[in-house]
């Protein structure tokens, strides 16, 4: 959701502000701007005032032009003659507001502390002024509402990143339609609502923008907006920060230095991260920090070979305060070696069966991708291979490229890692003896349980991977056997650049079983040039078609009974394998009631097999998929002149169903 925008302080306000000599909190709002409530209220403008006894008139500004049940604050009042008089000013803002203390700083200026019950009518108000003789009516010139917010600290100073707290009071907050914005030259770096009245942001204050006070709205879309105003304010007093080197190129490891005047690198542990135009990037890892003193630190800092070219910022952040030098260094392209090419290669049968009619859909799919894998790679990743974090098995089912690196579920190297699509298991010979007529693996698991290849969250999870660099390998590429070829044309993702070669409109006359192909590159001379890699795309040894029970027409399973099925043997063994999966509703999240996790097996059965009820009665109730594929794996291969030379191409027959559990 993109932040609100709010209207800049007028002219007016600004001459106002600079009228109040040594004051910081300074505020006039123009009463004939006609500003307009945040909620429902109308005409809030100047109104000429009525003089009595004398006859004489004076126009009076107001602000802030409104304030929140339950709520103090301060009112300022600015008079374009000679007005308000020490000790006889009084100040009448009707039942249910309570002015606490009137200060008058001169003939043209008053303050006056209020207190707004919180039972005090909302909607539109006079104000009446008393001075001396004369009394001053301002019509319609404050609202009362029914919410506002309060921000803790309320204060940065320029170039400053700082976590605020946002205090509401009658608020209706709620995650992804709740955006602050605190005006021109502050970056929202974060955001999150933590309850309907209580929020947190992160914000980057520039060092060009105007230092002093200014309103902070809270838009919760729809056109529902509170301000602060004068909520937030700006210090003079300015972080000037450097960062060296000015450039740094992918693949690179660079010593860099931060030097930054007023800030304290000695009150924490800094930590160190990098933003393009799209905000937080982690394709650059920082090895090591070292502080000098309070203003000085040196480091050192590893460049993904994929890190996206152009400007980087940097954050600074040391006990909960933070520092950011904009555009501080620009990312360069590295040189193309044919060394640092790897190979993602895959042939994949699709089906879907339509819960409706019980038609099956099927595509057939071949692709490959040529690419050099993240070095050093993205925290999801390492994440996902040292058993780390909360697994997001999920996601390898949305039919999303969950981290942008250009495959979409099971076709994703990740998700077959995981376990999730059947694949990262091992091959056949690795799982023992012979398992005909018996069951492998089955059973029902959490986070982490059997059958699982590691922790990890699929997709980018809260970390925002950077797409890998791929390259041209001509025009198109094929698959070559001496019984068919397949012809994977070449395509390019606008979004993220990432190249790619595909079957266009394949069906199963393309994919023939029991195969092995040879990949052929055309060549390009600006990219890969061509390559023969013999024997390196397998197929499964037979298709398969499921038998009973009929998945489709909400078919219902009472979880207290074995759950049987067939299928017409696949014939897989031992060259493949064949797998059948239940997932649950948040498979991979953390167990609840014992209920979230999915169940599997490797069932070579001859056609036939059952998840028991002890199994079957662990699962939620609900609709759940059911997947049940063949699946084969190749040799390793790769580029003669490669350093990757564990590549592996996969092969699949997939079909997706739906039952509910009840």
């Amino acid at each position: 959701m993109a932040p609100p925008s709010i209207r800049p302080d007028t002219a007016r306000q600004t001459l106002h502000r600079l009228h109040q000599a040594g004051r910081m909190r300074f505020a006039a709002v123009g009463l004939g701007l006609a500003l307009t409530a945040c909620k429902g209220a109308n005409d809030k403008g100047t109104d000429s005032a009525s003089v009595e006894p004398t006859g004489r008139s004076a126009s009076v500004e107001s602000f802030p032009p409104e304030g929140g049940q339950d709520t103090t604050l301060e009112m300022v009042f600015n008079a374009n003659t000679s007005t308000f008089r020490f000790g006889t000013t009084t100040i009448d803002m009707g039942e249910g507001i309570t002015v606490d203390l009137v200060n008058v700083d001169d003939g043209w200026t008053a303050r006056a502390d209020i207190t707004i019950a919180g039972d005090a009518a909302v909607g539109n108000r006079d104000i009446s002024i008393s001075t001396g003789d004369r009394t001053i009516n301002l019509p319609n010139s404050f609202t009362v509402v029914d919410d506002s917010f309060r921000i803790l600290p309320g204060e940065a100073r320029l170039g400053e990143t700082i976590t605020v707290d946002l205090i509401g009071t009658n608020t209706d907050w709620s995650t992804g339609s709740t955006w602050p914005d605190f005006g021109s030259g502050i970056e929202i770096v974060d955001f999150s609502v933590l309850s309907q009245t209580i929020a947190q942001a992160t914000v980057s204050v520039d060092t060009a923008t105007t230092p002093g006070w200014r309103n902070v709205s809270v838009d919760n879309g729809g056109g529902d907006r509170t301000t602060a105003w004068d909520g937030f304010k700006i210090d003079r007093v300015a972080l000037a920060a450097t960062f060296d080197p000015p450039v740094a190129e992918q693949g690179d490891t660079v010593d860099f230095t931060i030097r930054a005047r007023g800030s304290d690198f000695l009150a924490g542990t800094p930590y160190i991260e990098f933003a393009d135009g799209f905000g937080a990037n982690p394709d650059i890892v920082v090895d090591s920090v070292t502080v000098i003193d309070a203003e000085n630190l040196y480091g050192r800092m590893t460049l993904s070979n994929a890190a996206t070219l152009g400007g980087r910022d940097v954050q600074v952040n040391v006990s909960g305060e933070g520092i950011r030098i904009p555009d501080a260094f620009d990312v360069l392209g590295g040189d193309f070696e044919i060394r640092n090419v790897a190979i993602d290669l895959y042939f994949v049968v699709n089906r879907q069966r339509d819960d409706t009619t019980g038609e099956i859909l099927e595509s057939v799919v071949a692709r490959s991708l040529f690419y050099t894998p993240l070095d050093p790679p993205c925290p999801f990743y390492e994440e996902a291979h040292k058993g780390g974090g909360e697994i997001d098995g999920n996601l390898c089912f949305d039919g999303i490229d969950n981290d942008d690196d250009g495959y979409v579920d099971c076709k994703d190297r990740d998700c077959v890692d995981l376990g999730a699509c059947g694949g990262g298991m091992g091959s056949p010979s690795e799982f023992g003896e012979e398992p005909n007529n018996s069951t492998y693996s089955n059973g029902v698991y959490g986070m982490g349980g059997s059958g699982s290849s590691g922790g990890g969250t699929v997709g980018n999870g809260d970390t925002d991977c950077p797409p890998v660099t791929t390259y041209s390998a001509g025009d198109y590429v094929w698959l070559e056997s001496e019984r068919n070829v397949v012809t994977l044309e070449k395509t390019v993702d606008s979004a993220t650049g990432v190249i790619a070669y595909e079957g266009q409109s394949l069906t199963m006359a393309d994919y023939v079983e029991e195969n092995l192909y040879d990949l052929h590159t055309q060549g390009d001379p600006a990219g890969i040039g061509e390559y023969l890699l013999e024997g390196v795309q397998p197929t499964v040894p037979k298709n398969w078609t499921w038998l009973y029970p009929d998945l489709w027409g909400n078919y219902t399973h009472d979880r207290t009974q074995d759950f049987e099925f067939g299928w017409t043997p696949a014939g897989t063994y031992p060259s493949a394998i064949f797998g059948f999966w239940i997932f649950t509703p948040n498979a991979w999240g953390p167990m609840i009631d014992d209920h979230a996790g999915w169940g599997g097996a490797y069932p070579w059965d001859d056609g036939e097999h059952a998840m028991l009820a002890a199994e079957m009665s662990r699962f939620a109730p609900g609709p759940v998929p059911v997947s049940t594929f063949s699946y084969i794996s190749g040799r390793p291969f790769g580029f003669p002149d490669s350093i990757y030379q564990e590549n592996v191409a996969r092969s699949y027959i997939w079909l997706t169903q739906q039952m509910i559990l009840e």
